[in-house]
């Protein structure tokens, strides 16, 4: 799997209706669903979040393990779901679909305060197994 498959995946899962994913509103008033691939920068400060923020780490951690002429590749992809309004059961909502869609994910849960928004983040793995590269 590689990020824009996650990417699409995680939107169509959390779109289907009824719709579970907040907006960003940008700085010259437009409006685009909350989901943001983190990358070399994160959101935009200047982007208003509002309801239920998703985000994704670009490049998974990878974590081999070797095999006889063959390497099993454990990707873990990390995503992130923020709930920006209050009192809202969205992302217990989005927490459902995704354990159900990822079953083998491992979620934890970050409850809102006077500090912090409510989270939750998922760890995707993604299971790969490749040949070696030839010695030298």
């Amino acid at each position: 799997m590689n990020i824009s498959q996650l990417r699409d995946t995680i939107t169509t899962l959390l779109s289907a209706s009824p719709n579970l994913i907040g907006t960003y509103t940008l700085p010259n008033n437009s409006t685009i669903p909350a989901v943001y691939v983190v990358g070399r920068q994160s959101v935009p400060k200047e982007w208003k979040a509002k309801g239920l923020e998703v985000t994704m780490r670009e490049f998974p951690d990878r974590l081999p393990r070797a095999m006889v002429g063959m390497v099993q590749v454990n990707q873990l992809w990390e995503v992130r779901l923020a709930q920006f309004t209050p009192n809202s059961t969205t992302l217990s909502d989005a927490m459902e679909r995704m354990v159900r869609r990822f079953p083998d994910s491992t979620p934890s849960y970050f409850p809102g305060d006077d500090i912090a928004y409510e989270q939750c983040k998922f760890i995707v793995p993604d299971r790969i197994v490749k040949q070696l590269y030839p010695a030298i």
